[in-house]
């Protein structure tokens, strides 16, 4: 994959471009994994950037992570992350532990949560979701480079993390069905309330493999299918409780109605 540098701070070319090295193997591996799930259509690079250049000259994304005009936008520097995701902690111990310990490969599942979205088996251009079934793609597209690229240890761990995160900001933001996915980040400038409902698209994406899909998702992304090929006569939601035969309670306690 070619790749190209932006970044307003010069000094920081260097070493931007060294760890985007690092990023850019990791993200290789994972395509080759990936390839064999699905086929997808490669972006045409990735530009590794400093947060200024990510998220003021080619966005104003306040994340420093997206893909636009088939390019992946990313800040490759692990410091950065932690800083980001240690602001959502809000004293949940377990998520200050394994922020405080971010590394590359955590980096590497952003990178690849971005190349996950250009899979075949999606039904509609990524950037332009329709937000009613959004959340299962989000979720997918984190859970897919997660299992591949992590260790089962390292995987499980923030499973844990952002369960807890959910938990301690679920009376801030909310309990509402996923069908509503993105409603937390209204006009809060707040990290977590950004993170809030990919956490939660991810734990449920997590919960329908492992509890209907015999824990492999290649059933899962089938099911996915067939509501595509059924012309989408449902929503993604209520179309997953009858095929799969989620029950009223499991599916409000996994946020489906």
């Amino acid at each position: 994959m070619k790749y190209g540098i932006s970044v307003t701070d010069t000094s920081e070319v260097k070493r931007i471009e060294e760890s985007g090295l690092q990023l850019l193997d990791k993200l290789v591996a994972f395509s080759e994994s990936l390839n064999e799930l699905a086929t997808f259509q490669s972006p045409r690079g990735i530009i590794f950037h400093d947060v200024a250049s990510a998220t003021q000259l080619y966005s104003t994304v306040p994340l420093p992570a997206y893909t636009s005009r088939d390019l992946i936008h990313i800040t490759p520097l692990v410091e950065t992350w932690k800083g980001i995701y240690l602001s959502t902690t809000n004293g949940v111990e377990v998520a200050e532990t394994y922020y405080s310990e971010l590394d590359m490969d955590d980096v590497a599942v952003i990178a690849a949560h971005e190349l996950t979205h250009h899979v075949d088996f999606f039904h509609a251009d990524f950037e332009e979701l329709d937000e009613e079934n959004m959340w299962f793609e989000e979720g997918l597209c984190f859970y897919i480079p997660r299992k591949r690229m992590l260790s089962d240890e390292k995987f499980n761990s923030i499973m844990k993390v952002e369960a807890c995160l959910i938990d301690r900001y679920k009376e801030q933001y909310g309990d509402y069905a996923l069908d509503r996915f993105g409603e937390s980040h209204g006009e809060e400038s707040e990290y977590a309330s950004a993170f809030y409902d990919y956490w939660r698209s991810t734990l449920v994406v997590d919960a329908l493999i492992n509890r209907y899909c015999d824990q492999r998702v290649e059933k899962m992304i089938d099911c996915y299918r067939e509501w595509v090929e059924s012309s989408r006569v449902t929503n993604l939601q209520t179309y997953f409780i009858d095929k799969l035969h989620i029950s009223d309670e499991e599916a409000k306690n996994l946020w489906l109605s």
